[in-house]
């Protein structure tokens, strides 16, 4: 899998800019990251601001956390080969999405996912799973 496509999956997981991913990661260096954002007119991004949690109303109580999502890449021979996880719904079809994505590319390489090249030909199915269904 190519650097940009963990990069954005990254980003759908942790909600982190791409370009500070790739600094974390050891990509690139934060002076080449501050050369592009300067050469392209990109200001630094403030850091998200602090707000406190609201206190929930008595009648509601907490709001439960999203659901944790698994995507997993299942093969013909039942195996499951996890691509990435995330919360709620939405991330996970993104991810799922993005993962479809990588598996499909007709550049003749193998996917690399969990450790190991998949054989396009072994791939049945790329699965949303939530985290109470995984057994």
């Amino acid at each position: 899998m190519g650097q940009l496509a963990q990069a954005h999956r990254d980003r759908l997981e942790t909600g982190k800019q791409v370009l500070d991913i790739i600094v974390d990661r050891g990509w690139i260096s934060a002076e080449e990251v501050a050369e592009l954002r300067a050469a392209y007119g990109i200001e630094t991004p403030a850091p998200p601001a602090m707000q406190a949690a609201p206190e929930p109303s008595p009648e509601t109580g907490a709001v439960p956390p999203a659901a944790r999502y698994t995507i997993a890449i299942r093969l013909t021979n039942g195996d499951l080969i996890t691509a990435g996880e995330t919360e709620g719904s939405d991330k996970a079809a993104a991810l799922g999405h993005a993962v479809v994505a990588d598996l499909t590319k007709e550049d003749g390489e193998w996917p690399f996912f969990g450790g190991r090249y998949i054989n396009p030909e072994t791939i049945v199915s790329v699965d949303l799973l939530p985290e109470d269904s995984q057994s």
